[in-house]
């Protein structure tokens, strides 16, 4: 059940606008820093959730933070901030006082988008990154190269590299849930854990980029069908959708296959989690399973909503999950909401 004090005077939805605003670091006394992108903002919370200061402002200049999405805390030190709006990295002190930026790739051209980072320490951050990629003229490309950004000599270390392609309609329908996303966390003192939805590998590499270890998460790949397409836009809920995508019908392609997965996230025993994605069985239940390091796999829970959305802790702090919560059938307003784990 969800600690009915955490953050109850803290207008959530007021703060954050987007369904984007989802990226959030923990200090070592439990205060935290979340992004809020359509503000620019890097907003700081004490230990039970109430507001301590905003810092940001929109803009390009030095400092300024276009669209800031994924952050995590340096040597608890120094905040990273990915700015997507000025395709860069953010670095700041505690207090929210600008440091200086860092563009990846820069000895390579153009700068590419980072989607995602993690802080590794010895001034070392790993960063997903988005680039273009030539495929045929039907097809949409991608690549996304999972690199160690050595912050003090600049120089990049790659880790992994993973493609993705998804057929060109002359009418498009995006579900963002059906691409791949990348999965980054610090797995321990030279460890880090690498992971891609649109593959059932979860890697372990060393802070140099030598691969130690991986494991392959026992799942079936699901294809797409129409009916996948009509759940995803919630045609079961709106009937009206199914006329709008039957009359759309024959100038939408189709991608092959759905992600291994939802989402990953590492808890505060360093247990991997790996969130099913439930839209593959037409499901909007909430559950994961549970693995060790080595690929053991631990545990398989199913989470009780309890009266809201389906429930996905993506934070973990010490004793206590941080999740989302919106009423099931309410009025769109939504709560961070602090949840105390079991024993074990």
């Amino acid at each position: 059940m969800a600690d009915p004090t955490f953050g109850a005077d803290t207008e959530w939805d007021a703060l954050f606008k987007t369904s984007t605003d989802t990226w959030t670091v923990f200090l070592a006394d439990g205060s935290f820093f979340r992004t809020a992108a359509a503000d620019g903002l890097v907003h700081k919370f004490d230990a039970e959730g109430n507001l301590v200061k905003s810092f940001g402002r929109k803009g390009q200049g030095p400092g300024d933070l276009q669209s800031p999405g994924a952050l995590d805390v340096l040597e608890a030190k120094t905040l990273v901030v990915n700015d997507a709006g000025n395709r860069r990295l953010s670095l700041l002190d505690l207090d929210g006082n600008f440091l200086r930026t860092v563009k990846l790739g820069e000895g390579g051209g153009s700068t590419s988008s980072v989607l995602t980072l993690a802080a590794l320490g010895e001034n070392k951050i790993v960063c997903a990154v988005h680039e273009g990629r030539t495929g045929p003229p039907d097809v949409i490309a991608a690549r996304y190269r999972v690199l160690i950004k050595d912050l003090g000599d600049g120089l990049e270390t790659e880790l992994a590299v993973f493609d993705w392609e998804k057929p060109m309609s002359k009418f498009m329908v995006r579900v963002i849930e059906w691409e791949p996303a990348v999965f980054l966390a610090k797995a321990g003192p030279d460890s880090v854990l690498v992971a891609c939805s649109g593959s059932p590998e979860v890697a372990l590499f060393s802070f140099s980029g030598k691969k130690r270890s991986s494991f392959t998460l026992d799942v079936e790949r699901t294809k797409i069908t129409w009916k996948h397409l009509e759940f995803a836009v919630n045609a079961d809920r709106e009937p009206k959708n199914i006329e709008f995508l039957a009359r759309n019908k024959a100038d939408i392609k189709l991608p092959e296959y759905l992600p291994c997965f939802s989402r990953l996230a590492l808890d505060a025993k360093g247990r991997i989690l790996v969130y099913d994605l439930a839209a593959a069985r037409f499901s909007r239940e909430a559950s994961f399973k549970a693995f060790a390091t080595d690929g053991r796999l631990i545990a398989t829970v199913k989470i009780d909503p309890a009266g809201y959305e389906p429930v996905m802790p993506l934070h973990f702090w010490k004793e206590y999950a941080y999740a989302y919560l919106a009423k099931t059938g309410g009025d769109g307003s939504f709560a961070f909401a602090r949840f105390k784990l079991a024993a074990d």
